[in-house]
């Protein structure tokens, strides 16, 4: 498994197993023309390029083009991932779905995740596309992700140009339940060295099943919650939850939780790029208003931090936590999106 979005599965590709769909797929007209004939018109062509291909990839570089299958039936319905390209520095990102299967967002919802696990799991922070010119629907499926268009570029020297496309990757992701041991792991790190910082103990958390834990990271059409972790070199180096509101006269807020970044991964600017990204995330449902947050009393750079980030401090909770036989204060903090949408605006 690679990763999965709402609707979508992504994996793999498996010699055998694939071989019908691949073979189908790369003599699709669509596929010949936008893409290129990869002359495979049998079974065994189709093994022979799964095998020298994708998988080959895999081994070589732990990515690859991948299945994209529907969730439900796991039905195949097109192609997703990362090529390392000998004359390229940068690694590329490769999709064709079959026909029956287009404008219906399908290959936005899987390349957003192929890019997830970009830095997730490879800690890249630049990928390119590469489309030919007359491929109008590729390109503007590209620029909605935020692609931007670079150069023209030759896939070699003796062929006719292409447009390139690239993104700068934030290493601020939506975690899945493929990231729930890791998230597991910084979380009880958390509730050991800052109790007094979180509600939740390490005796309550730990005694969890990794089960619940990937619950809590669960892709989902209307999350309860969501969970963003930051990466740094490949690595979960920091993760922050936002808690959405489902009654009906509270929707338009959201909760900000679970805010952590060890100290060994502090000074890299990922708290701010976490807070951000939970925002935009806020903002994304259309619903939602206002986020909310409460820090410990005391904890001024945390406060700072989210006053950066267009936070404001209305009030002060005493007794809010108990730590051993001590209490300890919490302040409420609350944002306006539209007022943290004009500080980012401002700090650009």
């Amino acid at each position: 498994m690679v990763c999965e979005t709402t609707r979508l599965r992504i994996s793999h590709f498996s010699e055998d197993a694939d071989a019908a769909f691949i073979l189908r797929q790369l003599n699709e007209p669509s596929f010949i023309r936008n893409i290129s004939d990869k002359q495979v018109r049998t079974l065994d062509d189709a093994r022979a390029y799964l095998r020298n291909g994708p998988i080959a990839s895999y081994a070589k570089h732990g990515f690859g083009l991948n299945r994209v299958a529907l969730k439900e039936g796991d039905t195949p319905i097109g192609m997703c991932g990362l090529i390392q390209r000998d004359n390229f520095a940068d690694v590329d990102i490769g999709y064709a779905f079959l026909p029956e299967y287009w404008s219906q967002g399908f290959a936005i919802e899987a390349t957003r995740g192929v890019l997830d696990t970009a830095v997730r799991v490879h800690g890249l922070q630049r990928v390119i596309a590469v489309v030919n010119p007359d491929n109008t629907g590729s390109s503007r499926m590209l620029e909605k992700i935020g692609f931007v268009f670079e150069k023209m570029v030759r896939m070699q020297p003796e062929e006719d140009e292409i447009r390139q496309f690239a993104i700068q990757l934030s290493p601020c992701v939506r975690l899945t339940p493929l990231d729930a041991p890791a998230y597991r792991v910084l979380m009880l790190e958390a509730y050991a060295l800052h109790p007094d910082a979180f509600t939740s103990s390490v005796a309550e958390r730990e005694a969890l099943p990794l089960s619940w834990w990937q619950a809590r990271l669960a892709v989902g059409r209307e999350p309860k919650d969501v969970v963003l972790g930051a990466f740094h070199q490949g690595e979960l180096a920091g993760v922050v939850g936002l808690s959405f509101e489902t009654r009906e006269k509270a929707r338009h807020k959201a909760t900000l939780f679970g805010m952590y970044v060890p100290v060994r991964r502090r000074r890299l600017g990922l708290g701010q790029q976490l807070v951000a990204a939970a925002l935009d995330c806020a903002r994304a449902q259309s619903d939602v208003r206002v986020v909310q947050l409460t820090v410990t009393h005391g904890n001024a750079g945390a406060q700072a931090l989210y006053a950066r980030c267009g936070f404001v401090e209305f009030g002060l909770e005493p007794y809010a936590v108990a730590v051993g036989k001590e209490f300890v204060s919490k302040v409420h903090m609350w944002c306006s999106l539209d007022r943290a949408q004009a500080f980012a605006s401002r700090h650009d």
